[in-house]
């Protein structure tokens, strides 16, 4: 019987051992869960810190942002609108000392201007805050805006610029190679290109601009023949304030934004930036963008509005230049009429209401010249106001226009193309009656100076109860304004005159320091609304579209005399 006892203890304590052992694993593996679980909820307090330390610092970046928008732009258009008004001649003939003086000041401030707004676009870029305004482009036409925007700084430094021709067998096709973009933001990528490719090249240097397309992309090619860039940088430089040596910012200019920005814009777009040596000499610079090739794209014209009362008609040869044009008129509210030829312009111009004639002078048949002649000699088109649309320089116009009324320069800039057609076609008893709400002094003063000579009149007053005050008084027929006021924001204004059945589809030109976001600009639109930026906008620029708003509102106005006329 001990025999059979000793075994069962021994088993009873193997039992009781393995069940100890377990126990203790188990006590182990708890304490080091609570442990794991007290560093989780130690790490979860810690990401939370962070976080909400991130959101801080996040809101006083938006913060600080907001306080340059307003504080640093808005005095900048100042100088800069003064600066401007002086160079022109305001105060008359200034000897080459002073003249020098202006040119350093001016040339500082507009560095000044650039670096701040390029630090605000890097920025509404990383934070979504700028979406993309897509519309139909003419890559041709981008190309040579940019090369003429760039003309006076190549000019300068000696250097020449040049477009390639495309490479294609159907150069017809060239002119009306579109795609979809921002084309402001593709316009300043290019700039930015060109610009540096200038700084960087030696003196009678050359510039190109290199298309190839494929029904899928475009390929766009800015080769310089500079020092180059090193191996090691080709990737670096597209980061922010990056130079290739540390002496370029200050001995070249340049804020080290550009290129920054450029991959930004182009990868917005789906496309793709980089840089390469070449193998002689220089750099190229290559953009790849996508595109989505349209029926309409080779198309002789684009579709009009269905009525041809009071139109403007675009004559002109190329096709992909009467659409681009004729697109920016129609946005901008115009009913267009297109010719591609003098006799067809003759011919339209006989049988349609016609506005105003955009003419361009060099083409097959029938030149411009001779088209304005037979306009002028008829009695049924005698008094219809031409503007040319020409390669040549505006410095020709005194010699060449004869009989037009006004010249506008290919490639065109559209606000000049818009404040000419609003100069001459502006008509009515009267001025237009302009109300301009700005609370600094020094800006309302410039651009009060700046419509000095132009057919409006301008009163300014500087807070929102003096806009509802004036308002209340006598309607004007445009308001331009600033956002933020004394006593209030410029959206509480806008609110206002929503609200009031006379005011509330009032013509309307927002200039302000903040960068709106498409929610913003829902809130303040009345009737035609237009958004302008300062510091990017300068004051010349305000009366421009000012004026070409001017225009509409008289036609509008006389439209709708002639059909509430009893007599009529």
């Amino acid at each position: 019987m001990h025999t059979l006892l000793v075994p069962g203890i021994l088993s009873l304590f193997a039992v009781c051992g393995v069940l100890l052992f377990a126990f203790l694993r188990e006590r182990r593996m708890i304490r080091s869960l609570a442990e794991q679980l007290a560093q989780a909820r130690e790490q979860q307090h810690q990401a939370t810190k962070k976080l909400s330390e991130r959101s801080q610092i996040d809101a006083l970046k938006d913060e600080f942002i907001s306080t340059v928008s307003h504080e640093l732009r808005t005095p900048l258009t100042s100088i800069r609108g003064a600066l401007g008004l002086l160079s022109s001649g305001a105060i008359g003939e200034m000897n080459a000392k002073a003249l020098n003086l202006l040119r350093i000041a001016t040339s500082n401030t507009d560095r000044l201007i650039r670096l701040i707004n390029d630090i605000l676009d890097l920025n509404r870029m990383e934070s979504g805050s700028a979406p993309l305004q897509l519309r139909r482009c003419s890559l041709q036409d981008l190309c040579q805006q940019a090369i003429e925007t760039m003309q006076p700084m190549a000019e300068a430094n000696g250097i020449d610029l040049e477009l390639v021709p495309f490479p294609s067998t159907q150069p017809s096709q060239v002119d009306c190679l579109f795609f979809d973009a921002d084309s402001d933001r593709i316009l300043q990528v290019l700039t930015n290109l060109l610009s540096n490719a200038i700084k960087f090249s030696p003196a009678a240097a050359t510039v190109r601009i290199h298309v190839d397309a494929t029904p899928d992309s475009l390929l766009i090619k800015v080769v310089d023949e500079g020092r180059g860039i090193p191996i090691d940088k080709l990737e670096s430089i597209f980061d922010r304030f990056q130079q290739v040596e540390q002496a370029d910012a200050k001995q070249r200019g340049g804020t080290g934004l550009g290129l920054s920005i450029c991959r930004s814009i182009v990868q917005q777009h789906g496309g793709s930036i980089w840089a390469q040596r070449n193998l002689i000499q220089g750099t190229t610079l290559f953009v790849m963008l996508p595109r989505a090739a349209r029926s309409s794209d080779l198309s002789s014209s684009i579709e009009t509005s269905a009525t041809n009362e009071g139109s403007i008609l675009i004559c002109d040869d190329d096709a992909g230049i009467r659409t681009v044009v004729a697109e920016h008129l129609i946005r901008q509210g115009y009913k267009v009429l297109e010719a591609g030829s003098g006799e067809e312009a003759l011919q339209m111009a006989g049988t349609h209401q016609i506005e105003a004639i955009l003419l361009d002078l060099y083409m097959p048949g029938l030149s411009g010249w001779e088209t304005l002649q037979r306009l002028r000699n008829h009695p049924d088109t005698a008094d219809i106001p031409v503007v040319i649309l020409s390669v040549l320089s505006s410095n020709l116009r005194s010699q060449l226009t004869g009989d037009a009324q006004g010249w506008i320069q290919k490639p065109f800039n559209e606000n000049l193309l818009f404040a000419e057609l609003g100069r001459v076609l502006h008509h009515g008893d009267g001025p237009t009656r302009v109300l301009l709400v700005e609370d600094d002094d020094d800006l309302a003063s410039i651009l009060v100076d700046s419509f000095r000579d132009a057919e409006v009149s301008i009163d300014r007053v500087a807070t929102r109860q003096e806009a509802i005050r004036y308002c209340t008084g006598k309607r004007p027929d445009l308001l331009i304004l600033d956002l933020t006021l004394p006593d209030g924001s410029g959206f509480s204004l806008a609110d206002w005159l929503r609200r009031q059945p006379q005011l509330r589809s009032m013509p309307l030109v927002v200039y302000s320091g903040q960068e709106l976001s498409e929610g913003e600009m829902s809130k303040l639109r009345l009737g035609p609304t237009e958004f302008l930026t300062k510091a990017r906008v300068q004051p010349r620029e305000v009366e421009s579209l000012v004026l070409s708003m001017a225009h509409r509102i008289r036609s509008r106005y006389s439209d709708l005399l002639q059909t509430t006329d009893p007599a009529a």
